[in-house]
């Protein structure tokens, strides 16, 4: 009865009814892109069925066929995903947080059904760590300075780790990371942050570099500790990358 009727949609161009088997299951082709998929009947003569393979995520992210929702729940593969997008393309998040400009997503990151496959079968992405929170989507640790959500440079740590790499790019001044100076002493004065709201006291210095060095040493040491303590939870590149993470005086 309706197959072969052409429709047009209100953004993906014409498809048309390949299959009729009552008004709650249609199936049909968007001829611009040939994606095929079931709709209601009443929904093609509102014109507003989805073509999912087209980029409807900020521009870039293709949705696809996969669930994003069970239950009427959010998956937290969905969240993930839509999160990385935001920080990569939407202009809104780039005026709070401007460092994340010049970050991108690989072609298959923006690919949702391939980032949620990749998530369910990565170590570390259904762990809870020891404040029973989620270990989190991490793209610095494996590649230092990097600024692509790939398959090669994303992994899952717990907070803890992620607190302790967020640390080591902070900077005071003209001064090494890890470094201030003390007007009140006239020295160089050194705390070593340890997770949040956690830090320890190294001393006052009379020389930034050696100050740094201090600060250099005790962050490795406490970087390794905590590769020891999360061993069987995290990932081997995890693991390895925290016991040969070296801190730099630009960092």
């Amino acid at each position: 009865m309706f197959e072969g009727s052409v429709f047009k949609t209100k953004l993906y161009g014409d498809l048309i009814i390949t299959k009729y088997i009552n008004h709650k299951e249609v199936y049909v082709k968007f001829l611009d892109t040939g994606y095929e998929t079931k709709a209601y009947f009443g929904n093609i003569k509102k014109s507003i069925v989805r073509d999912r393979s087209v980029p409807s995520i900020l521009d870039v992210g293709v949705v696809g066929d996969e669930v994003t929702k069970v239950n009427g729940n959010r998956l937290k593969e969905y969240n993930l995903w839509q999160a990385l997008l935001s920080r990569c393309y939407c202009d809104k998040f780039h005026v709070k947080c401007p460092t994340y400009k010049d970050c991108s997503v690989s072609d298959n990151f923006k690919y949702y059904p391939y980032f949620k496959e990749w998530c369910n079968n990565q170590i570390g992405f259904n762990v809870l760590d020891d404040k029973g929170s989620h270990f989190e989507l991490d793209k610095d640790l494996l590649i230092k300075g990097n600024k692509v959500y790939s398959e090669d440079t994303c992994c899952f740590i717990p907070r803890e780790i992620n607190v302790a790499l967020i640390y080591n790019q902070t900077k005071k001044g003209n001064h090494p990371i890890g470094v201030s100076y003390s007007k009140v002493n006239n020295k160089f004065v050194v705390y070593v942050k340890k997770g949040e709201g956690s830090r320890e006291y190294l001393g006052y210095f009379e020389d930034a570099s050696v100050a740094f060095l201090a600060y250099k040493a005790s962050k490795e040491a406490y970087l390794k500790e905590l590769a020891n303590k999360w061993k069987d939870k995290i990932d081997l590149r995890v693991y390895e990358a925290l016991i040969g993470w070296e801190i730099n005086i630009d960092d």
